[in-house]
C-alpha cells in the first residue's frame, strides 16, 4: 500500500514533457522500455538508479545500482554506455560492492514519426558481450506514434519486441530476463504541460512511472514494478549543439 501511495504522489508531482529518456538503461524511452522518439543532435545524458532485485536478471539476489551517460551524436543515432554495481566477494559474510557489470546500448532510429505513420526504431544493448557475461544482452524493435486528442491533451503509445541474445550454459542465471513483446503508454493532460503518467509493459512485469524535473537540466524519476518494488534515481541532461 505504501508503494502504491509514493508511485500516486509522484504522479500528481508532474514531469516536463520532453522528458524521454529510458531511465534503467540510460537511453529514449519510458522507465524501462525503449520508444521511437528522437533525441535533438548533440543530447547528452547522464544519470545512475537504485534498482532493486525484483526487476533485475537472476544473477542479481540483491539490490544494486547503475550510472550511465548517453550522447544522440544526430537525431537518429544513440549510444549509451553503463556500469552495473556487483557483489563480488563471497567469501565474506558481507560481500561488497567491489565489481561493475559494463555494458553497451546503440539505438538506431530508422523512421521519422509522421502525421499517420509511427516512428521507427532499431536497437541493442550489450551486443559485443561475451558468452559468459551477457546479463543484458538483446535486440529490438519498436514503433512509437502520439495523438494530439483535442485541447492539447497528448498521448503517445509505443510497441516492440525484444529478441534475446546469445545464450550461454547458465542461461538461467545470466541471460536477459527483457525478452518478447513490450509497449507502453504515456499521458499529457492539458491543464497541466508538466505532468507526465506513464505505464508500461516491459515483457516481464507492468511498470507505473513519473518523472519529476526539479531545475532546467536536473530531474528525479520513480516507479513500481508490478506494484512489488520501487525503483529510482536521478538524471542530467543538456544539449551541447543548438
Amino acid at each position: 500500500m505504501k508503494i502504491r501511495l509514493l508511485v500516486l504522489t509522484l504522479l500528481i508531482i508532474g514531469v516536463h514533457q520532453h522528458i524521454q529518456a529510458q531511465y534503467m538503461l540510460g537511453t529514449t524511452g519510458m522507465m524501462n522500455i525503449p520508444t521511437a522518439d528522437r533525441q535533438k543532435p548533440g543530447t547528452v545524458m547522464l544519470g545512475g538508479n537504485y534498482l532493486p532485485k525484483q526487476m533485475m536478471p537472476a544473477r542479481f539476489d540483491y539490490n544494486t545500482g547503475n550510472y550511465f551517460v548517453s550522447i544522440s551524436f544526430f537525431s537518429f543515432l544513440e549510444l549509451a554506455y553503463r556500469e552495473t554495481l556487483i557483489k563480488g566477494d563471497y567469501i565474506s559474510s558481507k560481500p561488497k560492492y567491489n565489481q561493475q557489470d559494463r555494458s553497451y546500448s546503440i539505438r538506431l532510429c530508422v523512421w521519422k514519426e509522421g502525421k499517420f505513420l509511427p516512428g521507427i526504431a532499431l536497437g541493442a544493448n550489450d551486443p559485443i558481450a561475451d558468452k559468459g557475461a551477457n546479463t543484458f544482452q538483446s535486440y529490438y524493435g519498436v514503433i512509437t506514434k502520439g495523438f494530439h486528442l483535442g485541447g492539447e491533451h497528448y498521448l503517445s503509445a509505443s510497441l516492440g519486441y525484444y529478441l534475446e541474445g546469445g545464450k550461454n550454459s547458465n542461461t538461467k542465471w545470466f541471460g536477459n530476463k527483457y525478452k518478447g513483446v513490450f509497449g507502453g503508454i504515456s499521458y499529457i493532460p492539458a491543464f497541466c504541460k508538466e505532468l507526465k503518467m506513464m505505464a508500461e509493459y516491459d515483457s516481464d512485469g507492468v511498470n507505473v512511472e513519473a518523472a519529476v524535473r526539479l531545475w532546467k537540466h536536473l530531474s528525479m524519476h520513480a516507479f513500481t514494478h508490478d506494484f512489488t518494488c520501487v525503483s529510482g534515481g536521478i538524471r542530467y541532461e543538456c544539449t551541447l549543439i543548438h
